[in-house]
């Protein structure tokens, strides 16, 4: 166990590390809380970017689907990003100037809420905008109406997850509190998507649906229809069959709480590898301890201070789940007996018996008249030299 000062990054210092510890014939990991959650959130900053992309496909794909047009995909994901980056680059620098809540999470919420409503609310709007052109209205007027209708119902929806999200900040949890940057995120979309969306409406017009050159706005689908129907007339039983196919999965689910980012983590990456040899061998918070400060205006050096960090010490050692508490006055996990009174008191009674043993074994040799004359002279000779 080794401690840096946390100067550089955590990266450069276990790169460090690991070329002074590198042994040849010997496997050697570098391992910690600190560099765990590094990497944790190295990993955590490449699953971002695969959600990016999956959901850019995913969305690129349903949006060709619906409007069978390939400007509207393009514009959808353009309108998106530039909130997606602009409210990122918001909550980053209100973190670092504010301490704003956030996690190695809130990036990922924002993505998959801002392009999950964002790519909705867009369909809402260019459907509109298709409808009123396909009514004869140019792109001017299309689009004004567009944003005075199907805005309307945007600003309403968008407004309900605002403040969803917003709530989020009155929790006590430090990760729910990191959602609010999704808040933000909604705030920036809903300005971006009633404004730049306009842009595109106008200045493109009827292009934004090429190469269809049908602009009606509402199709049928059958498949729809036909469950929307259903569902209309036969309310009780289709909520039957929800409770039926949902209720069953929500009991048997076995998912548990954890907060141990390590587990997480592929068992490939050293520093998770390094984890798994220590918790064989070791307890298990050895690799990432918990670390308990107490703040006093003097010096905790006395002997009434010392004994309250060892009941303290005592206390946590008793607590389930904790297997080793080290302190100033146990520093290796367990008490030392010689720094307690009951363990002086004993040896100074053994060593006032050993001398009350040598005292009688001393007295039994000497004669009663030698005693006499010792005693004699050592009277004399204390007042000699007093």
């Amino acid at each position: 166990m080794i401690t840096l000062e946390k100067g550089t990054s955590v990266s450069k210092q276990a790169k460090i590390i690991r070329n002074h510890v590198r042994t040849k014939g010997v496997r050697t990991y570098v391992t910690g809380s600190d560099l765990l959650n590094d990497d944790f959130s190295t990993e955590t900053q490449a699953g971002l970017k695969k959600t990016e992309i999956i959901a850019a496909i995913f969305i690129f794909i349903v949006l060709i689907l619906v409007f069978r047009a390939l400007p509207i995909p393009l514009i959808s994901l353009l309108t998106v990003g530039i909130s997606y980056l602009v409210s990122s680059n918001i909550v980053m620098n209100l973190a670092e100037k504010m301490s704003f809540p956030i996690s190695n999470f809130t990036q990922i919420f924002m993505v998959v809420v801002l392009f999950g409503i964002g790519t909705d609310y867009n369909i809402l709007l260019y459907n509109r905008f298709k409808e009123e052109l396909s009514n004869g209205l140019t792109a001017v007027e299309a689009a004004n109406v567009a944003r005075k209708h199907a805005g309307r119902t945007i600003l309403f929806s968008g407004s309900s997850v605002l403040i969803g999200f917003t709530v989020l900040g009155l929790a006590k949890f430090s990760f729910y509190q990191s959602a609010v940057g999704v808040a933000i995120g909604v705030v920036v979309l809903l300005a971006v998507l009633l404004t730049l969306n306009m842009f595109f409406m106008t200045t493109l017009g009827r292009k934004m649906f090429w190469p269809s050159r049908n602009l009606d706005a509402h199709g049928r689908n059958r498949v729809w229809g036909f469950l929307s129907a259903g569902a209309m007339k036969h309310t009780i039983t289709a909520i039957v069959v929800l409770l039926v196919i949902f209720v069953p999965l929500v009991l048997t689910s076995s998912q548990k709480l954890n907060f141990n980012n390590a587990d997480e983590l592929s068992n490939t990456i050293e520093s998770k590898a390094g984890y798994n040899l220590i918790q064989k061998h070791f307890p298990a918070g050895m690799s990432g301890t918990s670390t308990v400060y107490i703040e006093s205006k003097h010096g905790l050096n006395t002997q009434k201070d010392l004994a309250a960090i060892d009941d303290l010490t005592n206390y946590l050692k008793d607590e389930p789940g904790v297997k080793t508490v080290t302190s100033v006055t146990q520093p290796g996990g367990s008490k030392i007996k010689a720094l307690y009174l009951k363990s002086q008191l004993k040896q100074l009674v053994t060593g006032l018996n050993e001398a009350n043993a040598g005292l009688k074994k001393g007295r039994n040799r000497v004669k009663p008249s030698q005693f006499k004359v010792g005693h004699s002279k050592l009277q004399q000779y204390h007042i000699a030299t007093k």
